[in-house]
């Protein structure tokens, strides 16, 4: 064993980190905002803990993948038990459900739950050791409809960074017919063993799918000519498919069908998709976090019976290093801007306080005097709406609502400040 230097030991372990300042204040509130979001959808909370046995993610996340073949934290107890720092969370939220009978509750279970997981691999920016997510899962239903929900969910907790974001997605069948297409993936690349990537051949035998998109320059080539699963696909499974299409339309929500789109993860059948940038030059940009339906996951688990489940996982990390500071609590915060100090507009202050109360929390920014100084405080600290109070409407019993970031400016009176509120984050 290398015996490391105290310089060396003064450093967080490679690929980790640590959290402070801005950063730490970025992450808490992206989660804070998601919680709410997901609440809003019917969402509620849980969390496991930080090690699951292996066999977990062994049976669940499966053999042949990088994650159980080279990327587990794995550690034996004096006891002789064998545990894994969690590389990803639905197995963990799976042992759950079955351990605790969430099966015998009444309708779908709809979970979110974050924290850090842990993969040994090749630390790069965006991509850590320890990292962090947050999820949504949805146990216990076939339903198509569920699909689209944690579609929707995450697009709204995305739509938070004020980036443009499209829904790849695809099916894979169900398991049946993704069997029967990873059949005829192997077959096909093994007649074109010579032409892909050494990096892909491996995965020939053990998982052909993970080849579908190798980013290997030869191996992309190759795939243009891949057999494509929505050919193997049988008529419930298409039925499937087009209800969850159809719902995202029905809710405004940019997708693109991708073929090859397979997921890295063995429980994954029918449903899958990865949520996409685009920069500004119209080109796309990584994946900030994906998901997809695993009904055999229980059982792979060796549970007695299936349990139909549909569920994402973001990524923290990359959301954060993309966003500005004004994904944060802050969103939820009106404040008042005054621009002039008086005892009137103080009155007028208590009326709209009182007016907001139980729905919004209303702060008064009362410690900057120069109009251009309290926008500017608005812009660094990410408040989505804002009040301005004036004596001259307050004449009127009127304030004005404003947004730098939507395309809000107008003045309403008081009495109709709630419910005016509320029919604007209705709509976010």
């Amino acid at each position: 064993m290398n015996k490391k230097s105290t310089k060396d030991i003064l450093q967080a372990p490679r690929g980790m980190r640590d959290f402070f300042g801005e950063e730490f204040k970025k992450r808490k509130n992206f989660y804070k905002i998601a919680e709410e979001i997901s609440e809003r959808y019917g969402f509620s909370g849980i969390e496991t803990p930080i090690m699951e046995h292996t066999e977990i993610f062994q049976k669940g996340v499966g053999e042949g993948t990088d994650i159980v073949d080279k990327e587990m934290y794995n550690l034996t107890t004096t006891g002789g038990d064998k545990l894994t720092l969690r590389p990803e969370g639905t197995a963990a939220i799976m042992r759950a459900y079955i351990e605790h009978g969430m099966g015998s509750l009444q309708g779908a279970q709809m979970l979110y739950y974050s924290g850090p997981f842990f993969r040994h691999e090749r630390p790069q920016k965006g991509r850590y050791r320890q990292f962090y997510q947050f999820g949504l899962e949805v146990m216990g239903s076939k339903e198509a409809r569920y699909d689209a929900i944690i579609i929707k969910t995450g697009y709204e907790i995305l739509k938070s960074t004020d980036k443009e974001i499209i829904v790849e997605i695809n099916t894979l069948g169900n398991n049946e017919e993704r069997k029967k297409y990873v059949d005829i993936l192997r077959n096909f690349y093994m007649k074109n063993i010579d032409s892909i990537g050494e990096s892909d051949k491996s995965r020939v035998e053990t998982n052909p799918l993970r080849i579908l998109d190798s980013k290997d320059k030869n191996t992309k080539s190759v795939n243009e000519n891949a057999p494509s699963i929505l050919n193997y696909l049988g008529d419930d499974s298409i039925k499937h498919f087009n209800i969850v299409k159809k719902i995202l339309e029905e809710n405004n929500i940019k997708y693109e069908v991708i073929p090859s789109l397979v997921r890295g993860l063995d429980y994954y059948e029918h449903t899958v998709f990865e949520y996409i940038t685009i920069n500004s030059d119209g080109n796309k940009s990584d994946a900030l976090g994906g998901g997809g339906r695993y009904d055999g996951l229980a059982e792979t688990l060796g549970h007695n019976k299936s349990v139909p489940s549909v569920g994402l996982g973001l990524g923290v990390d990359r959301i954060i290093d993309i966003t500005d500071i004004n994904i944060d609590e802050k969103s939820n915060i009106i404040p008042i801007l005054k621009l002039t100090n008086s005892t009137n507009l103080d009155i007028y202050i208590k009326k709209i306080i009182k007016e907001l109360n139980n729905i919004k929390k209303v702060i008064i920014i009362n410690h900057i005097q120069k109009f251009d100084k309290q926008i500017k405080f608005i812009k660094k600290n990410g408040y989505r709406y804002f009040i301005i109070i004036d004596e001259k409407i307050i004449k009127e019993n009127k304030i004005i609502l404003r947004s730098l970031k939507d395309d809000i400016n107008e003045q309403i009176n008081i009495n109709e400040l709630k419910n005016r509120i509320r029919e604007i984050y209705k709509k976010l």
